[in-house]
């Protein structure tokens, strides 16, 4: 088999299974009607806390190169090390938040953003996962599934649409 294949079956996989299993797990529920003294927050206002979070993971990622590589000075774990350890980073950093009872991460808080179910409850830390595997889809052809949450009427991107999370005002 050529490499090309293995690149296709890999990007499938990458941006193909979160979505998948999402659609299969929360394909049958249905929203429920948004509290009164609540609204559905829009892209700039996201925009923003994303920024936030991002200055934030900079710091954070930083910080934890520094120590590790005090920690494992001589340890040479190959060029794809950083990645790996990049994705756990950004992964416990906007899973544990979201699924924590703050239910923002500290640039949503900022905003005063909070992210919840179809049912303005506390998703869980598995629907926060597969919410933030699903995210790579939105940003696969031109950031159209970020976009999308300017002209949708619950304001969600794709990954949204696939794990039936909401953002609304704290």
């Amino acid at each position: 088999m050529s490499i090309g294949i293995w690149v296709f079956i890999f990007f499938l996989i990458y941006f193909g299974t979160a979505p998948f299993i999402a659609h299969l797990k929360y394909q049958k529920l249905r929203y429920g009607k948004l509290p009164q003294k609540k609204r559905y927050i829009g892209f700039w206002v996201r925009f923003g806390a994303g920024v936030a979070d991002t200055i934030l993971l900079i710091i954070i990622g930083f910080v934890v190169g520094f120590i590790l590589q005090i920690i494992l000075y001589d340890t040479n774990f190959g060029p794809g090390s950083d990645y790996i350890i990049g994705i756990i980073i950004s992964w416990s950093y906007f899973c544990l938040m979201h699924s924590s009872k703050h239910q923002a991460t500290v640039g949503m808080k900022m905003c005063k953003i909070k992210i919840c179910d179809q049912n303005f409850k506390k998703i869980t830390l598995g629907r926060a996962t597969l919410r933030y595997f699903s995210a790579p889809l939105s940003g696969l052809i031109l950031l159209i599934g970020f976009f999308m949450i300017g002209f949708t009427k619950k304001k969600q991107g794709l990954h949204d649409i696939f794990t039936k999370t909401l953002h609304v005002n704290n």
